[in-house]
C-alpha cells in the first residue's frame, strides 16, 4: 500500500489579506510529492517572476538529485559498478553535505540506504518483508564510508553501495530556492517548509506551522511559530505498509536494515539550514527518544519528538502551542 501524506500544515498564514504586498502562489507536483510556493513583493509581476524562477529551480534540482532519472549524475554513479563518475555541482554538493551529516550523526542518517529501500519496496505497489538472509546481504552494501570523493567533482562507490539523496533532497532544494530572496517566501515542499522574511499577513511577522497528528494526518496537534527558519518533519505514517498487524515504515535503521522501531511516531527539527534539518529528522527518529534528546542538547538542536504515548517532547527554543482538543501532553526538555 503506497502512502504519501503531508506532515506539516500552514496554519492561518494567508487568511488576513491585510498586507500591501502582492502575493503569487502556485501548487505543483515535484520530487514525488505535492508542493506549494508563495511569494510576496511590491508588485504582482515581481511576485510572479520570483515564483516562476523558484518553481523552475525546484524542477531542475529534482532532476539533478534523483536516482530514478537515468540521465542524472546520481543515477550514473549508482550504475557505474564502482568506477569514478563526475557529478554535476548540485549533486556533488548535496552528496558532500549528506556524508558530513552522516558522520555528524554517527551513521544514524546514511545516504546509502537505497538498497534497503529497494529491498523492502516501501512506497511501491508491492512492498514485502524480506528475510534475515536478504537483509544481512543487503547491509554489506550500506555505509556512508563507501562513498569516496575524488578531485574535480568525481565520486566512486565501494562494495556495491547505492546513493539516495531523498533523505536531504527536499531540504537541499528548500535552501537553494529560498537563498538570496529578499521578499517574504513560504516554500512548502512536502514535509519541508522554509519560511523566510516576515509573514505579511501576521501582526508579529511570524509564520504558524502545524504538526500533523500521526493518528489522523488530515489534522494537526500543535503549531510552531517561526521566521527565517526551516521546519522539517519525518514520521512513521508518511510511507508505510502493514503485514500481519505490524506497521513497516520508510525510516530505516542503517545498522539493522529494518525500519526503526522505538517509541516515536514523528520528529520535527527547526533550523535555519533545511538540508541539515532534513537529515536530522531521520537521524533523531532512528536514535529514539532518549538518545535523540541527548543528541539535541549536546548539539544545540531545536526539535520536537512525538511519541506513541501521545506525548510531545520539545528541546531547545521552540514556540509551540497545543491545538485545541488535541489529546497530547507537552513536555519541555530545554
Amino acid at each position: 500500500m503506497k502512502k504519501r501524506v503531508f506532515t506539516l500544515f500552514i496554519v492561518l498564514s494567508m487568511l488576513c489579506g491585510c498586507s500591501s504586498l502582492k502575493n503569487s502562489s502556485q501548487d505543483f507536483f515535484a520530487m514525488d510529492t505535492f508542493m506549494n510556493i508563495s511569494v510576496w513583493s511590491s508588485s504582482k509581476s515581481d511576485a510572479d517572476t520570483i515564483l516562476s524562477n523558484a518553481q523552475k529551480k525546484v524542477n531542475e534540482l529534482s532532476n539533478r538529485l534523483s536516482r530514478q532519472i537515468s540521465s542524472s549524475s546520481i543515477a550514473k554513479l549508482n550504475s557505474a559498478n564502482g568506477e569514478p563518475v563526475t557529478l554535476d555541482d548540485d549533486a556533488y554538493n548535496a552528496l558532500k553535505q549528506a556524508v558530513e551529516l552522516a558522520k555528524f550523526t554517527n551513521g544514524a542518517f546514511d545516504p546509502t540506504t537505497a538498497v534497503l529501500s529497494d529491498l523492502w519496496g516501501i512506497g511501491t505497489d508491492s512492498p514485502s518483508v524480506p528475510n534475515d538472509e536478504q537483509i544481512n546481504e543487503t547491509l554489506t552494501h550500506v555505509g556512508y564510508e563507501n562513498i569516496v570523493f575524488l578531485e574535480d567533482n568525481q565520486v566512486k562507490l565501494l562494495n556495491g553501495a547505492q546513493v539516495d539523496l531523498g533523505g536531504i533532497g527536499k531540504g537541499y532544494v528548500t535552501d537553494l530556492v529560498t537563498k538570496d530572496i529578499s521578499t517574504p517566501i513560504l516554500a512548502s515542499l512536502g514535509g519541508n517548509i522554509g519560511a523566510y522574511g516576515e509573514n505579511p499577513n501576521s501582526d508579529n511577522g511570524l509564520w504558524s506551522i502545524g504538526l500533523a497528528d500521526p493518528d489522523n494526518n488530515s489534522s494537526y496537534i500543535a503549531s510552531i511559530k517561526i521566521k527565517d527558519l526551516s521546519i522539517v518533519t519525518s514520521g512513521d505514517y508518511e510511507r508505510y505498509f502493514e503485514q500481519d498487524g505490524v506497521r513497516y515504515h520508510h525510516i530505516f535503521d542503517p545498522k539493522t536494515g529494518y525500519p526503526a522501531q522505538n517509541e516515536l511516531r514523528a520528529v520535527t527539527v527547526i533550523d535555519r539550514n533545511s538540508t541539515r534539518a532534513d537529515a536530522l529528522t531521520t537521524a533523531l527518529f532512528v536514535m529514539g527518544l532518549d538518545e535523540g534528546i541527548k543528541f539535541c542538547k549536546d548539539n544545540d538542536i531545536n526539535a520536537v519528538f512525538i511519541t506513541k504515548e501521545h506525548k510531545i517532547y520539545t528541546v531547545g527554543s521552540i514556540n509551540l502551542t497545543l491545538a485545541e482538543g488535541a489529546d497530547y501532553e507537552i513536555i519541555k526538555n530545554s
